[in-house]
């Protein structure tokens, strides 16, 4: 009865009905190849890539689903497997400090030894991201604090979950400095006290005080037509990976709350129509209907469910450059990024490569 009612209203005023809109990647998010033509540090095919960072030696570290690994010249070495899923890596000097499911934070040496750092509740579960800010304190972003979602990015998205925390850990203390966001997925140092946190299910980016994160002083980069992930702080600006992309299917479910529901409850999780980290070929999707897909092939006007995109944002808050994957390539599901000598490293959880690419590069085709 709901629905006829709200149907009714509809036509009557149409304009108190809000339909989102998504916009065009265009200026700096304008669509390039550089992600296609990036150099292959980790072929495809072997780990699942999730986080990626870099030790104050140069040594570059990546996560892959409970294994944290060391990429050297001549291919890549274990340094250590923990109890666990990897959920977000960062550095402290040479030693990596890892957030494990289920166990907390832990810290990680060269030699793979592995100490715990924090075992508090708060950093146990739905860790998105963390960083090291002055002081010797570690910022942590925990996207869900909800059960039936947490670590379920398209259960969050389609609930409009907004349970989020930010967690400051000091001296192996944890306490919650934020709360009530909207999956919070990223959070690097950004000057003058402040850091920039990604928040994924609003595609913003915010300005908080570092010593007071509670509240935003700042939104920067609003209204992004992806949704932002993981960020890493360079001498220009910041990197921010772009997991998921917007579609105006997923954003006309999320305005029918009645179809979002049957959606949930009649059709099978690989077959809802929410982003994706890699493109699926299921031949029961709901790409079949509206000439989307003829005979086994996606039309080139499909709404994309999977993306591949970096993008730097600069010191004033502008996106200035990115990097792309076209829409059919399989280098999607960016979702980790880093600087080693100066070039600038992506894990590919989608596509389950890490890639090289150099941003002098990527300058001159944005503004060629």
């Amino acid at each position: 009865m709901s629905s006829v009612l709200d149907t009714i209203k509809e036509w009557i005023n149409p304009d108190r009905v809000r339909h989102r809109s998504v916009p065009r990647m265009e200026t700096g998010l304008r669509p390039n190849l550089r992600l296609d033509e990036a150099e292959e540090l980790l072929a495809a095919g072997v780990h699942t890539p999730d986080d990626i960072t870099v030790t104050a030696d140069g040594t570059v570290v990546l996560s892959s689903g409970c294994e944290l690994l060391r990429l050297e010249r001549d291919g890549i070495r274990l340094i250590a497997r923990c109890g666990a899923r990897i959920a977000a890596v960062t550095t402290v000097g040479n030693a990596v400090v890892a957030a494990v499911e289920g166990t907390g934070l832990v810290a990680v040496d060269a030699s793979g030894a592995v100490t715990s750092q924090c075992a508090d509740l708060a950093v146990a579960r739905g860790v998105t991201a963390l960083t090291a800010v002055p002081g010797g304190d570690l910022l942590v972003t925990v996207g869900s604090t909800t059960a039936d979602v947490r670590g379920d990015w398209a259960r969050a998205l389609l609930a409009g979950d907004a349970s989020g925390r930010i967690v400051r850990v000091r001296d192996g203390a944890a306490s919650v400095v934020a709360e009530g966001l909207a999956w919070p997925s990223g959070i690097a140092p950004s000057g003058d006290g402040q850091v920039i946190v990604a928040m994924s299910l609003t595609h913003r980016l915010e300005i908080r005080s570092l010593s007071d994160p509670s509240e935003p002083v700042q939104s920067v980069a609003t209204n992004l037509p992806v949704y932002p992930g993981r960020i890493v702080a360079v001498p220009d600006g910041h990197w921010v990976v772009a997991p998921y992309p917007r579609n105006r299917i997923t954003e006309m479910l999320l305005d029918e709350r009645p179809l979002l529901s049957e959606m949930v409850e009649t059709i099978d999780r690989e077959e809802w129509f929410v982003p994706q980290l890699r493109g699926g070929n299921l031949f029961t999707e709901a790409m079949q209907m509206g000439q989307l897909r003829v005979l086994g092939q996606v039309k080139s006007w499909a709404p994309a469910r999977s993306c591949g995109v970096v993008f730097r944002l600069d010191d004033t808050g502008r996106i200035a450059e990115s990097a792309h994957a076209r829409v059919d390539s399989p280098r999607h599901g960016v979702t980790g990024v880093a600087v080693a000598d100066g070039r600038i490293v992506t894990a590919l959880n989608g596509h389950g490569s890490v890639l090289r690419l150099h941003t002098d590069e990527i300058a001159q085709e944005v503004h060629s």
